[in-house]
């Protein structure tokens, strides 16, 4: 059980960098461009808001692959193709600019909290967007799979708090 959990944390490590790294990464560049351009809904809301940036996404996308392709060089086994880090990458991307988008439907402004969603939609679209093209992963199990959402629940909570305190986010969640 404990080998499958650590094999589960080292594959799904794009999707974290992939979920973290756009808020560094559009502070750093200093610009962004919101993916709806401003567009707005059926519902007279903003499709996305201003916090899903096309910088962002592709930060995200970036950074994912690369961390992927980085622990591939040193775990061979840990992807069952190279492009694996990258659909990981996507699915993450995908999940939170899907997890903005119900956001915005429920009326939520941007940066207020929708637990649940929150923390585990990028893990959710990253695990689909992989076993879609690949199949599901060699260590998935229902037990390792509840452990692994516990992990990034924690995890998730604990990074947001650390780039508020930083100044990088508004919001502590």
């Amino acid at each position: 059980m404990l080998e499958e959990l650590i094999q589960a944390i080292l594959f799904i490590l794009p999707a974290y960098f992939a979920n973290a790294s756009p808020a560094v990464g559009v502070r750093l560049i200093g610009r962004s461009t919101p993916l709806d351009r401003g567009a707005k809904a059926w519902d007279g809301r903003r499709i996305l808001g201003n916090g899903k940036t096309l910088e962002g996404l592709l930060i995200g996308i970036t950074a994912g692959t690369l961390t992927g392709l980085i622990f591939n060089a040193f775990i061979s086994s840990l992807y069952r193709s190279p492009l694996e880090p990258l659909i990981l990458s996507a699915g993450t991307m995908t999940g939170d600019i899907f997890g903005s988008f119900i956001k915005r439907r429920l009326g939520l402004e941007r940066g207020r909290p929708a637990p649940g969603l929150d923390q585990l939609g990028f893990l959710a679209f990253a695990l689909l967007f992989s076993t879609l093209a690949f199949g599901p992963p060699r260590w998935l199990n229902t037990l390792t799979l509840i452990f692994l959402a516990a992990i990034t629940a924690a995890l998730h909570l604990g990074t947001n708090y650390l780039a508020y305190i930083l100044g990088l986010k508004s919001e502590p969640y």
